[in-house]
């Protein structure tokens, strides 16, 4: 694993967004479990930062999140795909708890199917079920 320096850029009660320059990443942390606004409000921050830093790697770990809600999950999709297409963010890693993995549905956030007309994605998304496991992945090619 690499290790690297983040630099906190903002941080309330319920996230934590964080950069490391060094690594072009972008880390947004969930501290306690959102309601839909808040999950969207923090992601929202996390996308205008990665795009005003030009961040290529990004690491979600959203292991405090208990349920994943339909209304986040497409909403996930159509926000963070532009990045992932334009391939801007190179590498997506997501941590969550095994029993929120679950009430997902992956085939529609994390391993989006490709329709005939629809061009595949450029970056990668993978769910991992701790950091240091979405660290080696996110740093394996380097």
């Amino acid at each position: 694993m690499i290790d690297y320096y983040l630099e906190t850029l903002y941080e309330n009660d319920f996230t934590r967004i964080e950069w490391s320059k060094d690594h072009a990443l972008i880390q947004l942390t969930f501290r306690q479990h959102p309601d839909a606004e808040r999950f969207q409000n923090s992601y929202r921050l996390a996308i205008d930062t990665a795009l005003r830093k030009d961040a290529h790697y990004w690491l979600t770990d959203a292991q405090k999140i208990k349920s994943m809600l339909p209304e986040n999950q497409a909403w996930l999709v159509q926000n963070m795909m532009p990045l992932l297409k334009s391939n801007q963010i190179r590498k997506f890693a997501i941590v969550m708890a095994p029993e929120c993995f679950v009430m997902t549905s992956p085939n529609k956030v994390y391993e989006r199917p490709n329709s005939n007309n629809e061009p595949t994605s450029a970056g990668t998304i993978k769910v991992h079920f701790d950091l240091e496991a979405a660290n080696n992945w996110l740093w394996s090619e380097l």
